[in-house]
């Protein structure tokens, strides 16, 4: 069967807030087209939770929104890591939290993927929370060890149906994205690649630039080094547009049309907080990601600026959730 055959609508779409004087204009057109500021909001000190210990991409974009949110709401507004379960400790907490806008979460890309992947989730990604704005991503990257002899990803492909289930994929564990993104590269390029799963980048890393594994995809910021070293070679991103780090790497949605996977970096509040609370959060989260600021020090880590509406972030959870499903029951994973 042609990969054609066998490929899954993975398109979804972004919402990059671009350069030059267009997203600094962006903000100001979303503030005059939204609602007025909720009245007594907020009134108590705002609380963004990140499912994951300090340091990474996510709690650094945390970090930068609540500083911004402090300055121009006036309020006291604080980052809490609640690590955990998968995420699941933190995604609870937050939808069962009261709809006030004063608890919001940081929703990585596992919060879309985790509930197929457990027979009694103990949360709707889609239907227990209120998206706020897609604020970021963090761009993935197809590698394969330097010694491989493919440089391109049709010559991967066709070294695969070659060797059918003797070449690796690796991730960090079952279920993650870069696990679900290596199903999704299976399913859409008709191949057999097995799944060896490790705990955690430190430890896949070694084994794929010794050989021992043949293919991962993983976030750009923690690979570039390695490419840049010629330790890894890149075949593709995962993004449906080149990046800057990256310029003459081309995209898989250039072989497989809409194939993405990332790790967007989200706003979400629980289910029920009020319309004019979400658009309050929204515009001033706007304001903060268009700034030059924001952008050069997201750009140091290795991450994208978005930037959405309440509304379109609404529609990128709800296909993302139905994206991961149906690539979950695909590869016959079975929930715990």
């Amino acid at each position: 069967m042609s990969y054609r055959q066998r490929s899954l609508p993975v398109s979804r779409r972004r919402f990059i807030v671009g350069g030059g004087a267009s997203w600094l204009a962006w903000p100001l057109a979303a503030r005059a087209q939204q609602p007025a500021p909720a009245a007594g909001f907020p009134n108590k000190t705002l609380r963004i939770i990140v499912p994951f210990t300090p340091g990474g991409s996510n709690d650094v974009v945390a970090r930068e929104i609540a500083s911004g949110l402090q300055t121009s709401l006036g309020q006291t507004a604080v980052v809490e890591n609640r690590p955990g379960g998968g995420g699941n400790i933190a995604y609870s907490y937050v939808a069962k939290s009261p709809p006030d806008g004063h608890v919001m979460l940081i929703a990585p890309a596992s919060f879309t993927m985790g509930p197929h992947l457990s027979r009694n989730p103990p949360y709707n990604p889609v239907t227990d929370f209120a998206p706020i704005n897609l604020v970021a991503d963090v761009p993935f990257v197809m590698v394969v060890p330097a010694a491989l002899p493919v440089r391109t990803v049709q010559e991967f492909i066709e070294l695969a149906r070659k060797s059918p289930e003797k070449l690796s994929f690796g991730s960090v564990g079952v279920g993650t994205p870069q696990h679900l993104g290596g199903e999704l590269f299976k399913m859409n390029a008709g191949v057999d690649l097995v799944h060896v799963p490790f705990r955690g980048a430190t430890v896949v890393l070694p084994d794929l630039v010794a050989g021992r594994i043949d293919m991962f995809i993983g976030a750009i910021n923690s690979l570039l080094p390695l490419i840049q070293e010629g330790k890894l070679r890149a075949l593709a991103v995962t993004s449906l547009k080149r990046v800057a780090s990256l310029p003459d790497v081309p995209t898989l949605s250039e072989t497989f049309r809409g194939f993405e996977v990332g790790s967007g970096i989200g706003l979400v509040a629980p289910a029920g907080t009020p319309p004019d609370v979400v658009a309050t959060l929204n515009r001033e989260i706007a304001a903060i990601i268009a700034t030059p600021g924001f952008h050069q020090r997201m750009a140091a880590i290795g991450v994208d600026v978005v930037g959405t509406t309440p509304a379109d972030y609404a529609k990128f959870l709800s296909d993302d959730y139905a994206k991961w499903g149906k690539v979950v029951a695909a590869a016959g994973i079975k929930p715990e």
